[in-house]
């Protein structure tokens, strides 16, 4: 993977983190575990990004933990 942008965007009134990897291009995306799924570009098949559904309910910050190709983990700090 080049260096590329990582943007984080919570949606509070639909309760959805989305974490865009590089620039949007047309991705499609699979569940990878309930309210989890992970996008992929529908050319290359790279990997762009993730949405999580009722982020807030799963416990937000506290709880996040996706592998990416870096072994990216995200948490609360306290």
């Amino acid at each position: 993977m080049t260096n590329q942008k990582l943007q984080i965007y919570y949606d509070i009134e639909e309760d959805i983190l989305e974490i865009q990897i590089g620039e949007p291009t047309q991705t499609y995306y699979d569940e990878i575990e309930d309210d989890v799924f992970e996008g992929h570009d529908e050319q290359t098949d790279e990997l762009k990004g993730y949405k999580i559904f009722n982020f807030k309910k799963r416990g937000g910050m506290k709880n996040v933990s996706i592998s990416l190709p870096a072994n990216v983990s995200i948490s609360a700090s306290n």
